[in-house]
């Protein structure tokens, strides 16, 4: 096990998962903020550097998708270097028989050599053929230039995808560090607190966690219990509309985000749901795609995939599978991203305003509110 492993398993335990309090994501940063004063900033000076951890690791796996695809480009352009390379060897050969040939023939022109044979009619022929012959000549001459430039922009190309790939390793390089220096930091300001603190902290988490899930159970129990009346038909309906008139706003019994009915799970989306709770408590470990650890996108990545429906890696890539939906007209199984227009979270939608989501580091997968992040949009895969 990694030290940065046994560092975010240190803040698991000693923090087992903070509420998400609505920080907005800030660049990485190495100078660790001041020291808390109290416990509640404490809370939120852990919270941001875990967002900033976890942002910081989404953009680390894009840029080592992109390394690993310019990594195999590379290796085809080699190839590609080395058949070509080859091919204007061979063509260079060709071409010194082709400038020695010019050579031994360019002593007398054409006219003064008729002047001077017997033989004109067959002299004529043999012009002909060699004329034929010049004309072949001057196209391997050609020919060989172009290769030639080929292989000069292929060689050109192949440096320059070097020199970026070298790069890159190194943004990837100090990507990791940036990243394990924040976790590095919370577990700073976790070393400060007491252990009656920290169980404060831990039990303010439960509580708001099993507030999200009394939620979103609340919501899945409405919404299948109006698709039973509606079946019904008939008076039934009829009832069952006027209740809704008559006691809530219409709109609000189909709206995603506002605690109340969210539309009954179906089809893929109710799986997606069914997958995402089964995996409830398995922690938060960077690039883990299952099955005993996730990170964020690698939990909405796993579900669909669970019901054939194949997704990008990271949430930023995810913000733009599928097609966007609307905040109040989120189903379950949606995905819903947070912390601004390149989202660095993703969880999964599953009524009542809630969603289940791995959080960030030190964490686990559980239900949270979505009124605890920055909303930035939601996408309906599939």
């Amino acid at each position: 096990m990694t030290s940065r492993s046994l560092i975010r398993r240190g803040l698991a335990v000693s923090l087992s998962g903070l509420a998400l309090g609505a920080v907005i994501f800030c660049a990485p940063d190495a100078t660790a903020d001041p020291a808390p004063q109290n416990v509640s900033q404490a809370k939120a000076q852990v919270e941001k550097l875990q967002q900033e951890a976890e942002a910081t690791d989404q953009q680390y796996l894009a840029l080592q998708q992109k390394l690993s695809k310019s990594q195999t480009e590379l290796k085809q352009k080699q190839a590609d270097l080395k058949k070509q390379s080859a091919k204007v060897v061979a063509m260079r050969q060709q071409v010194s028989k082709v400038a020695l040939a010019q050579f031994q023939n360019r002593s007398l022109d054409t006219r003064t050599r008729l002047f001077l044979t017997r033989d004109a009619t067959g002299f004529l022929n043999q012009i002909a053929t060699v004329e034929k012959v010049s004309q072949n000549q001057n196209v391997t001459l050609q020919d060989y230039q172009v290769e030639q430039a080929n292989l000069g922009d292929l060689q050109r190309s192949t440096e320059a995808d070097v020199a970026t790939l070298t790069e890159d390793k190194k943004k990837l390089k100090q990507l990791r560090t940036a990243a394990d220096d924040k976790v590095n930091q919370a577990q700073q300001v976790l070393d400060k607190l007491s252990a009656e603190e920290r169980q404060r902290i831990a039990a303010e988490q439960k509580r708001q966690a099993d507030e999200a899930q009394k939620a979103a159970d609340a919501a899945t129990t409405t919404a299948a219990d109006a698709g039973t009346t509606a079946t019904r038909g008939g008076n039934a309906t009829s009832r069952s509309s006027n209740n809704t008139s008559n006691n809530a706003d219409p709109a609000a019994a189909t709206s995603g985000s506002s605690g109340a009915a969210a539309p009954a799970a179906s089809g893929k989306g109710a799986q997606v749901v069914a997958f995402a709770k089964a995996q409830i408590g398995k922690p938060y470990v960077f690039g883990a795609t299952g099955p005993g650890s996730y990170d964020c996108s690698g939990l909405t990545l796993a579900a669909w995939k669970s019901v054939g429906v194949q997704l990008d890696r990271t949430s930023q890539a995810q913000f733009g599978d599928g097609v966007s939906v609307s905040r109040d007209q989120l189903q379950p199984g949606d995905l819903v991203f947070f912390y601004g227009s390149s989202p660095s979270h993703v969880g999964i939608y599953v009524g009542g305003g809630t969603i289940i989501h791995a959080p960030r580091p030190g964490q686990s997968v559980e239900y949270t509110k979505m009124s605890y992040m920055p909303f930035s949009g939601a996408r309906r895969p599939g």
